[in-house]
């Protein structure tokens, strides 16, 4: 029996009619933080995109998610993703999600928006620039050790893990992460931290791909360098995992292919009163074009001592 890559199941939604119009609920399970019951904020930031691109037709790609998150979604309980289509055009779709557990109200609120594909034309290539990918020596993902993420302790529960493998689901790691060296500053706005990262999804497009490529926005390179050169850290090696407290990711090349080599930067501009803004971008390894810019601000915490 051919497996089905994790990463399909973690970003699908089944829908729910019975619940509402327009309304879709977690097909597997979601992944969880070290600490406590808190779903990884890229699990929702997901689903909510394969919920929207439910309502829209095929040729409809994703091009921006703007969210946020209102409450802490627990990761043992389903996700009911309501989809409100906000604007419906020619070329373009806007959709406007909410996410909720139980009766407590919405946890988790975004706006998605989606472009016809091919409608969109340069006036004489006057509007194609973007910014180059960083100089990295001329490194190739083949010469960089790869990386286990378990120790970081985003991890699917034991019992869910035993159920989907029962149903012929792979569970290893989503993404193969090539990091390289971190590399301290004084500042930790002037930290650039690298890496190479692809998420192994054959023959995955569209809607599909795109749900993936949220997923991964979520996943902090800075934070994965910390704990690689744990020794290297002196001021930040206290903070506590830090919480999303909202997330906004533009798809600029929706047609481009997880499976590929993506080179990833990740880095922090700003962070006073217990919260930090991070900024991650992703260019494809092979042809250098900017795939996916992500902006976000979340709270951080330093763990208590232990007496």
């Amino acid at each position: 029996m051919v497996q089905k890559p994790l990463l399909s199941v973690l970003t699908a939604v089944t829908q729910a009619p019975a619940t509402g119009p327009d309304t879709y609920v977690t097909e597997g399970p979601l992944i969880q933080q070290p600490f406590g019951d808190i779903a990884f904020g890229g699990s929702v930031i997901s689903q909510a995109i394969s919920a929207a691109a439910a309502t829209v037709a095929p040729e409809f790609d994703v091009y921006s998610s703007q969210a946020s998150f209102l409450r802490p979604v627990k990761a043992s309980a389903k996700v009911a993703y309501h989809v409100n289509r906000a604007a419906d055009g020619r070329t373009f779709a806007i959709r406007a999600v909410q996410a909720t557990q139980g009766s407590r109200g919405p946890c988790y609120i975004a706006l998605i928006s989606f472009q016809k594909r091919g409608s969109t034309r340069d006036q004489d290539g006057a509007l194609r620039y973007a910014d180059p990918p960083p100089d990295l020596g001329g490194l190739h993902p083949d010469d960089v050790p790869r990386q286990d993420l378990q120790q970081l302790g985003f991890h699917v529960r034991d019992e869910e893990r035993k159920t989907l493998s029962n149903i012929g689901v792979n569970v290893k790691e989503p993404f193969e992460w090539r990091l390289l060296p971190f590399k301290p500053a004084p500042n930790p706005s002037q930290i650039r931290t690298y890496g190479f990262v692809r998420c192994p999804l054959p023959a995955a497009g569209g809607a599909t791909h795109l749900a993936s490529m949220g997923f991964l926005s979520d996943q902090s390179l800075l934070e994965l360098s910390i704990i690689e050169n744990w020794e290297s850290v002196e001021e930040i090696r206290s903070l506590a995992m830090s919480t999303t407290l909202n997330s906004h990711i533009s798809f600029h090349v929706p047609e481009a292919r997880g499976a590929a080599w993506l080179i990833c930067e990740s880095r922090t501009s700003w962070g006073a009163g217990g919260r930090i803004a991070t900024h991650q971008r992703f260019w494809d390894f092979e042809t250098g074009a900017l795939v996916m810019p992500c902006t976000q601000d979340a709270f951080i915490g330093r763990q208590q001592p232990q007496l």
